[in-house]
């Protein structure tokens, strides 16, 4: 391999002249039209996948710009569902939703133009950054490796999905970050100044997500690889990036802490969790870098989730751990060896290598067992390397862009940019709603146990929002299978027997479902929703006993939980319905006052309170409830017309005429209202307003 020599500018005004070159301005523009080819379809998009996690379900930033406080406070998943401890952080991803919320409520085109737009600014960062790394090259050699970065298929996910915009922040900032670190001798006098707005932008990709702490190292490494600067000046680049990396942790960690909680479904997640030995971890470590090389060279076919079982945990007798080993121990040496005498090549290697690492599994377990947004930032160093491995194969000078070869190598790339934006432009379009993106998972990722579960979840999501008797029946039988595959794959998959649980549920099979419920309990006694769900079945079965056993437990589990109180409450006034139908109003009133320590706001509750102590005579003590449920439902007409009719019996005929008056403001159709009326003015022996009233309750239907 010939040596490429990175030649730097020879003066200030060489520089000045190439900046103003309209052919710059044209580049950037044919960039951009590229970019909107290729995901302009995405505008059309719904919300996707983990979209609920970050905006849609955030309680905060559905609260707008008044949420931004919170959002700095809190880690980004608990004002989501409650998170505590160990948890991303990611204050500045959740602002800019909070903004997007208050300027365009919850707009899915309006979040997917967002990320079009992000995706057209980092293009272009990365295109002046190419440009300040490597000054002596031919504007249309650079303008390649920004083309090949537009169009390759691996960053589908990250501009079509709502919720990566974690991934476009970050890269944003830290390629803007890098570019400003990179100083000529002629901008000496303002180096400060770029340093200190270099290491500002840093400090905001580290907000947007964590995995930007890989510039801390790939901005000094390039002023000392590319720029050949001295250690100390690239010290004086890492001194500052290094305050604000422990500025960020310091945040971090006061906001989160260091505590973590247990995970029963972790090896869904990451199937290295499941790992059983150091050599099935090392092994299967292997495989996951192996497909992480194999997604840059040869991106298809691509999918959201390869989480258990679509890679297996491996041992060493596994040709692809063999492979990745390989290929990554020769890129390192290589990168080593080579650390010298070409730079360029060597620094893309470690570029690679940093960047990946906070993701890929090597040094600490991920949330995934391989993530195509991961390799967003990572594939800077592909996109760069092969237009500079295929010149330097084909003796391209990229300097003033000549050789023997060059049609060889135009075509080379040519061929390879149609095929990415192909791909590129077909894979996008599988993110257009949940449905078909799931079911493009299943396709791609049979294996795994959560794309199957998330297919069968959103066929019963699909089940609910059809009134088509049939098409409900064959989305909840479609639901069933995919479940029950999620299971063949993972036995231990909590999520799929619960909510198989709900389609039997909705199929009307509660045999099935309790089953599906106890099942789902057994693999995590902890496991909140089949037990209250187990309640409401048994409710429905008029086993009041069990139903309030699993309501109780259900408490025991989560003592704040609103649910299982609320069904508590519902439950007893059930069991007093049922005794005061079977006339014995003793156990239906200590049922009702059971319900009341749960829900002592149910105007329904003190109502039927009330028709008990009016049966048994009681009207003062009827009255007093039925004057609550008026205080908590004003509107309430069946309490207001009982607190006439037991006003009338109580011989309060004036509070009765009242109430009857206040009802029949609201309604004038009501026959009761009028017959109350009727008789108090007999009682009062006004006849001529008994007689006036008797007319309207026989007129009444």
């Amino acid at each position: 391999m010939s040596k490429i020599k990175i030649k730097p500018a020879t003066n200030k005004s060489q520089v000045v002249v190439e900046k103003k070159s309209p052919n710059i301005f044209l580049i950037k523009l044919f960039l951009v039209a590229v970019v909107i080819m290729l995901y302009g379809q995405s505008i059309n998009f719904q919300f996707t996948l983990d979209d609920d996690l970050f905006y849609l379900k955030h309680k905060s930033v559905q609260q707008g710009m008044d949420g931004i406080s919170d959002i700095f406070t809190k880690g980004s998943l608990n004002q989501f569902d409650g998170t505590t401890g160990v948890q991303p952080y990611r204050p500045l991803t959740l602002t800019v939703f909070a903004i997007q919320k208050t300027l365009f409520d919850n707009s899915p085109s309006a979040a997917h133009f967002v990320n079009m737009l992000l995706y057209i600014l980092v293009v272009l960062v990365v295109f002046e950054l190419l440009r300040k790394l490597f000054s002596s090259f031919h504007i249309y050699g650079i303008a390649l490796m920004a083309l090949l970065f537009v169009v390759h298929p691996i960053h589908t996910e990250v501009v079509s999905s709502v919720k990566s915009m974690d991934e476009l922040l970050a890269a944003f900032f830290g390629f803007l970050a890098w570019r400003f670190f990179l100083n000529d001798d002629s901008e000496k006098n303002n180096s400060w100044l770029f340093i200190g707005l270099g290491s500002l932008l840093y400090f905001l990709s580290l907000l947007s997500k964590e995995s930007a702490i890989a510039f801390l190292v790939i901005i000094p490494l390039s002023m000392m690889m590319i720029q050949k600067k001295e250690i100390k000046s690239s010290l004086k680049a890492l001194i500052p990036l290094s305050l604000m990396t422990f500025l960020f942790l310091i945040i971090r960690h006061n906001v989160i802490g260091t505590s973590t909680k247990s995970n029963s479904l972790a090896i869904l997640e990451n199937v290295l969790n499941a790992s059983t030995s150091i050599w099935q971890t090392t092994a299967t470590k292997s495989v996951i870098l192996f497909h992480y090389i194999r997604l840059l060279f040869v991106p298809w076919p691509l999918t959201w989730d390869y989480s258990y079982n679509q890679i297996p945990l491996v041992n060493w007798t596994s040709i692809t751990a063999w492979l990745g080993l390989i290929i990554y121990g020769a890129l390192f040496i290589y990168a080593i060896l080579q650390f010298k005498k070409q730079p360029l090549f060597s620094f893309l290697i470690l570029f690679f290598f940093i960047s990946s690492s906070p993701t890929n599994n090597l040094f600490l377990i991920n949330g995934a067992t391989v993530g195509e947004r991961f390799l967003f930032v990572p594939s800077f160093a592909f996109t760069t390397g092969f237009i500079l491995l295929s010149a330097n194969v084909l003796k391209i000078n990229l300097d003033d862009f000549s050789g023997k070869n060059k049609t060889i190598f135009l075509g080379l790339a040519v061929l390879i940019l149609i095929v990415f934006a192909g791909l590129s432009s077909n894979r996008s379009a599988d993110w257009k709603s949940n449905l078909v993106l799931f079911e493009k998972g299943v396709e791609r990722s049979p294996n795994s146990s959560r794309a199957q579960y998330s297919l069968a979840t959103e066929y019963l999501t699909q089940s609910k929002e059809t009134t088509d008797p049939i098409e409900k029946n064959n989305y909840l039988q479609q639901s069933l299978i995919h479940f029950n595959k999620s299971l063949e794959i993972l036995p231990e998959n909590k999520l799929s027997h619960y909510n198989s649980g709900l389609c039997y549920v909705q199929l009307g099979d509660t045999t099935n479902a309790i089953l599906k419920y106890k099942k789902a309990i057994e693999l995590d006694s902890n496991y909140i929703m089949p037990v209250n769900n187990l309640g409401v079945l048994y409710q429905a079965k008029h086993d009041f006993d069990a139903a309030q056993q699993y309501y109780e437990l259900a408490l025991k589990i989560d003592p704040n939980a609103k649910t299982p109180v609320k069904n508590l409450g519902d439950l007893f006034i059930m069991k007093g319905i049922y005794y005061s139908q079977m006339g014995d109003n003793i156990q239906a009133m200590a049922s009702y006052q059971k319900s009341m320590t749960y829900n002592n706001n149910n105007a329904f509750l003190l109502n039927n309170m009330a028709s008990i102590y009016s049966s048994m005579q009681k009207f003062d003590s009827a009255l007093y409830c039925l004057k609550k449920a008026f205080d908590i439902e004003p509107q309430n007409l069946l309490v207001i017309q009982n607190i006439a009719a037991v006003s009338y019996l109580n011989k309060n005929y004036i509070q009765a005429i009242e109430y009857a008056n206040k009802a029949l403001a609201i309604n004038a159709n009501l026959k009761k209202s009028y017959g109350v009326l009727a008789d108090t003015y007999t009682a009062l022996g006004n006849i001529k307003e008994a007689e006036r009233y008797r007319q309207l309750f026989n007129q009444t239907k």
